[in-house]
């Protein structure tokens, strides 16, 4: 168990924590996350520490913003990629970090933030509109095994 301040108590197994041996860009010294998948906010998920309980990060698939961004890259076949996100009011004010994003091994449990060396791939790519938003409900947020 662990508590975050923006999702509150979580329950996880030591199999859904993913460890970061060089930890985040900005949050080098914390290695260890968990992802929560929450339907009242997707499509995005949230890179939640388990070792410090102010730090959870939005996430998103990066397909969703950029068209094959997957196949504009050279990922390792065995990663899931996701994007970190900087949510802001009004909505299109938001913006993806596209240059760094994350693996995910989810068979090893590690994870890696890559810096990409295409320039053309912005640190704050602008949503062109407004992110899908799933209609709320009151579904308790779980752990999504990425």
């Amino acid at each position: 168990k662990c508590f975050n301040a923006q999702i509150g108590e979580i329950d996880y197994r030591e199999d859904h924590v993913f460890t970061f041996a060089e930890g985040l860009i900005g949050f080098e010294q914390l290695r260890k996350f968990v992802v929560i998948s929450d339907p009242e906010t997707e499509p995005f998920r949230w890179l939640v520490s388990i070792e410090d309980e102010g730090i959870c990060l939005p996430i998103l698939d990066p397909n969703l913003v950029i068209a094959n961004y997957d196949g504009l890259n050279m990922f390792p076949e065995d990663a899931t990629v996701a994007v970190v996100a900087s949510l802001k009011q009004p909505v299109e004010e938001s913006t993806v970090n596209m240059r760094s994003p994350i693996l995910f091994n989810k068979n090893l449990r590690a994870g890696k933030q890559i810096i990409l060396p295409d320039e053309r791939l912005a640190i704050q790519h602008k949503f062109v509109g407004e992110p899908y938003m799933a209609e709320p409900h009151m579904a308790e947020p779980h752990i999504a095994i990425v």
